[in-house]
């Protein structure tokens, strides 16, 4: 594939030499705040440089000293926010004979006034005049005009062209003329928010070819995927306008997280060389890809520790990282019983301590929180489904005689009960025991039960409902928890399982931006698909973000802090913090129709028969106040 930058300038003579021509008169666009006509300064009205200028006043851009009279007036009126004035000045200087070095400040920092004024078209024009007078091409095109260029075209609305400059400006900035590094970053990174949704993948496909481009495109599409990115943004406005803010934004966090501002650290444990080891690095690379996606500086240090299956080797780590680095909060084990001893540890440390674990039994409380996908939160998920969604009031339960199918058994009776349901049938059964499971089959044929769950996997789950009549499997709906979340194996026994709704933690085909995006930027960063562990760490990694960043902010512990964030909208659905720092979690369903599979929140297919507005294949930030949000740097 032909590089995308090298696309748009080879062509010199139609970049530079067609601006005037093609932008003038300008094309209709968006209708401006205000008059610029009259405007003297920039819309922020401040003394500051814009992104762009990173020339030095009153010099040129070799480093001699100018001495033309005009182009010194307009560097004095510019350092006193007086754009228009040093405008007029340069325009000025530009109708007398100026040497080659003056000829070009006296160019750039005219076209560079236009643009602050919000001027794109005449500045574009400025600088096609400017080259094709002199008879001069892209190769010779500096950092300063390549930046400059950069911004005007995406204030201008021409994407491919903004892209191309950018990626310019940042490789010749690498290559010497390092004052360019950061504006043509931070430029691109800006103006990749004011490109839609419905054209942003396209446009990534377009520009894969260029690593600056492709990279600020994952980041990009991480800021949108993470809670808190705002993709509407109003185009009567520069997409540089909060540039400077941007830049300080980090300061003024990090300062506030302590005197010296030395980088957070957080420790994370995690299974990573035993037999549970891909476990843990797909944890550890989806809580990587929340980390890298925080823009605030310093960054994040992560202290990871691999305890493998050893509680003692977890409650020592634990203590030796609450002793020598100090954690803002350590996070996980995934496995329950070296959680326990983590978590163990954490409260005689007083250290914060967030655990993966999925345990029911496990026990929280005193600085420890748990994340993991328990019992009760996909209990939760189906029966809102079933009881919301479908009015199903009578209930049946066929599970194997296992402690995971006793423990959702009690579950399932305090969730149906609180919501004045009805359970009609119990029945157990041995997984290994034909009649045994034909006998459980039996009873639910017989019971007048609407809907069945199987806490079981697809295997025994086939066996029990295929052995149902047609006229039983017509009238029940089969349940089923994350472990049928496996669509293909489902698609093998589709019939079967025609009108079943199961829970699935994380759901790779989901048509949510959110889950598109994230699965994108990680096969982009890590050259694979993400499980459910990479998501759940990536949604993991920003809650822990978002609240080592608030909690430096409003110096508050980082419990409190925790506690504080408003109600998450993740890759893995939708996660709430509750006082003191108990987190609850509320899965995504998927049915299985003659159609295919479709996701939803539960309870989102009442809501809009009962006339809500919304999508209930796509509730994303549905329960999130706008205005307080989980913050992401992607």
């Amino acid at each position: 594939m032909i590089n995308r930058c090298a696309q748009f300038l080879l062509a010199s003579s139609l970049v530079l030499g067609t601006i005037g021509c093609s932008l003038t008169p300008e094309k209709p666009r968006a209708r401006r705040v205000s008059d610029r006509s009259a405007r003297e300064t920039s819309l922020s009205a401040s003394t500051e440089p814009m992104p762009w200028e990173i020339w030095q006043p009153f010099y040129d851009q070799a480093g001699h000293r100018l001495t033309n009279a005009s182009i010194l007036l307009g560097d004095e009126y510019l350092r006193k926010g007086k754009r228009r004035s040093a405008l007029e000045a340069y325009l000025k200087a530009n109708k007398a004979s100026l040497s080659d070095a003056e000829a070009q400040a006296a160019a750039l920092r005219a076209a560079s006034q236009y643009l602050a004024l919000d001027e794109s078209g005449r500045a574009l024009s400025t600088v096609s005049s400017y080259f094709k007078n002199r008879s001069m091409g892209e190769e010779n095109v500096d950092t300063a005009f390549s930046l400059l260029l950069a911004y005007a075209y995406g204030r201008h609305g021409d994407s491919e062209q903004a892209l191309a400059w950018f990626s310019k400006a940042n490789r010749q900035a690498q290559q010497g003329e390092r004052s360019g590094l950061l504006a043509s970053e931070t430029g691109a990174a800006l103006f990749l928010r004011t490109i839609p949704s419905e054209r942003f993948e396209s446009v990534a496909l377009d520009w894969s070819s260029d690593p600056f481009i492709h990279e600020a495109m994952g980041k990009e599409r991480m800021r949108r995927a993470s809670l808190g990115s705002n993709e509407k943004r109003d185009l009567r406005y520069p997409f540089w306008e909060n540039y400077s803010d941007t830049l300080r934004g980090s300061a003024v966090l990090s300062t506030s997280n302590s005197s010296s501002g030395p980088a957070p650290v957080v420790g994370v444990l995690l299974s990573l060389s035993d037999r549970f080891g891909s476990l843990g690095r797909d944890t550890k690379q989806g809580f990587e890809l929340a980390i890298e996606g925080d823009p605030i500086t310093p960054k994040i240090k992560l202290e990871v520790r691999d305890v493998g299956v050893d509680s003692s080797v977890a409650y020592s780590s634990v203590r030796e990282l609450a002793t020598v680095s100090k954690p803002s909060v350590i996070v996980g084990p995934l496995l329950t019983e070296v959680a326990v001893s983590a978590a163990d540890a954490a409260r005689e440390m007083h250290t914060p301590l967030i655990s993966l674990s999925k345990s029911e039994s496990f026990r929280t409380g005193e600085g420890v929180s748990r994340v993991g996908a328990t019992t009760t939160s996909q209990v939760d998920a189906l029966v809102t489904t079933a009881a919301s969604d479908y009015k199903v009031t009578r209930y049946a339960i066929v599970y194997p005689e296992t402690a995971a199918g006793q423990e959702f058994v009690q579950v399932f009776k305090r969730r149906l009960a609180s919501r004045g349901l009805f359970l009609v049938l119990d029945a157990p059964y041995i997984a290994s025991d034909e009649t045994s499971l034909l006998e459980a089959v039996q009873r639910l044929e017989t019971s007048d039960a609407q809907a069945v769950l199987i806490p079981d996997g697809i295997d025994s789950s086939v066996k029990l409902l295929s052995n149902l009549s047609p006229s039983a499997r017509k009238r029940i709906r089969p349940l089923g928890t994350a472990l049928w979340d496996n669509p293909g194996k489902i698609a093998n026994s589709q019939a079967v399982f025609e009108g079943a709704v199961f829970v699935s933690p994380f759901f790779p085909q989901s048509l949510r931006p959110i889950v598109r995006q994230f699965s994108e930027s990680y096969k982009s960063r890590y050259k694979t698909a993400p499980n459910f562990l990479a998501a759940q760490g990536f949604d993991v990694g920003n809650l822990v973000v978002n609240a080592v960043r608030r909690a430096a902010r409003d110096n508050v512990s980082f419990s409190e802090a925790l506690a504080k964030l408003p109600q998450y909208e993740g890759v893995t659905g939708a996660i709430v913090v509750n006082p003191p720092a108990d987190i609850e979690r509320s899965f995504y369903v998927v049915e299985v129709t003659p159609a295919g599979f479709q996701e939803r929140f539960p309870g989102s297919l009442a809501q809009q028969n009962a006339g809500v507005s919304g999508d209930n294949t796509s509730t994303e930030n549905a329960f999130i106040n706008p205005e307080e949000r989980v913050e992401s740097g992607y």
